[in-house]
Formats: C-alpha cells, structure tokens, sequence
C-alpha cells in the first residue's frame, strides 16, 4: 500500500500516449459527456443537477484535503506541498469553492482557463504518468484535472455559465492570478520549480521564442476563440 501511494509501483519511464494515459483519459471523457448530458437534459430537474455539481465540488475539495495529507503522512513531502504551486493546484481548490458559492464573477475569473487546462493537460500530459501502473500520484493527478473538467462542463451545460468575450478581461485576469501565484508568490515562498510551465519541454515550442509567450499567445488565442464561438451560439440559439 505504502508504494502504491508513494508512486513506487510499477516500472518509471514515460508513457504519455500509451495505455495507461489513453484509457485514462477515455475514462474521463466519458464522465465529462454523462456530466454534459445531465446538464442538457430538460427532463432532468434543475435541483437535481444542482445536488450532482456540489457533489462533484465537494468531492474535489475532500480530495484536495486528502491527497496532500498523504503526501505529508505517508509519502514524507514537506508541508510545502499544502500550498497550491501549480495553476491544478490553486484551480482544485478554487472551482470547486466557486461552484458551491454560484459565485458569477469566480466563474468568470477561472472556469474557462481551468476547463482548458484540463483539456490540454489530457491532451499533452506533461510528467503525470510516469509509471506502467495507476499509482496514487497518477490517481491524484487525473481526479484533480476531472474537476477542472466536470464543474465547468456541468455549470455549461446547465446554462449557468457561459464564456462570452465581454467577459475575456475577467479570463485574461484569473490567467494573470496564475501567474502570479506560480512566477511571484512561490518565489517569495522560497519555491524554485517551474509551475507555470514556462521552461518544460512542451511539444509546441518554437525554437528561438521564448516559452513564456509561445504559452501566453496559445492561451490567448484558445479563450478568445472559445469566447467568440459561445458568443456566437448564443446569438443563433
């Protein structure tokens, strides 16, 4: 149990795209289409969709809890790890949180960045499936990204959010919040890492630009897009 949880089981390498990453992530598209089923379907109360989100936003939050005490307790990880370094990080935390509160200006600020880097984190894993077997790491890594998924997917779905490009300075600012959080305030704590993904070796880096932008321009360009395809069902609908 103590490697299970640990990450010691199994054999380490990289296998982002082998079977381990792939039924992962069909696993998780299909809760993320039962979720955006629920959500769309009239003949389904609105109570009842509301009763599935906070089950969802407070399971995430106990997970949230859960997962760093046992990388604490078992597996030996600085108290550090208590505080939210990665954008998945502060996101796990803060979506949940949002959707249980119904906080509009919240889901304004993170819902579209946390739901697209839960889409490209499944689509370009970077250093989450560093074994042949589904240890806890892993586990903690696919459940924390699911919610980023779910409670946007969910609250879309429902017509209680919408991404709009009135509302792309609100995105723009929960964006900046991340960067703060990963470039400035972990700085300030004594944190080295690169949490923002500003210096990975990610697929799409142009060579001779710097990451920062590469990221920042392909962040802009997916939420403006976004933005302007949802403005336009609306305007059809």
């Amino acid at each position: 149990m103590r490697d299970w949880l640990s990450g010691n089981l199994g054999t380490a390498g990289e296998y982002q795209y082998q079977a381990i990453h792939l039924w992962s992530t069909a696993v998780v598209l299909l809760a993320l289409a039962v979720v955006v089923f629920i959500g769309c379907n009239k003949h389904i109360k609105s109570q009842t969709k509301q009763q599935l989100l906070k089950w969802i936003c407070w399971f995430q939050l106990g997970f949230e809890v859960l997962w760093r005490l046992i990388f604490v307790l078992v597996n030996g990880s600085h108290i550090s790890c208590w505080w939210p370094l990665y954008p998945c990080n502060l996101g796990g935390i803060l979506i949940p949180i949002i959707g249980l509160l119904n906080w509009e200006k919240g889901k304004k600020l993170f819902y579209l960045f946390g739901f697209l880097g839960g889409v490209i984190t499944f689509a370009m894993p970077e250093g989450i499936f560093c074994r042949d077997v589904l240890s806890f790491p892993i586990l903690k890594s696919i459940l924390q990204h699911t919610g980023l998924l779910l409670i946007p997917g969910l609250e879309f779905a429902a017509g209680r959010w919408r991404p709009a490009m009135k509302d792309l300075g609100w995105v723009i600012g929960g964006g900046l919040v991340h960067i703060l959080n990963c470039e400035g305030i972990t700085r300030l704590l004594g944190f080295t890492g690169d949490y923002m993904y500003f210096r990975s070796n990610l697929p799409f880096v142009i060579p001779g630009v710097p990451q920062p932008i590469t990221l920042i321009f392909v962040a802009l360009f997916l939420m403006v897009s976004l933005s302007a395809l949802c403005d336009r069902t609306a305007k059809k609908v």
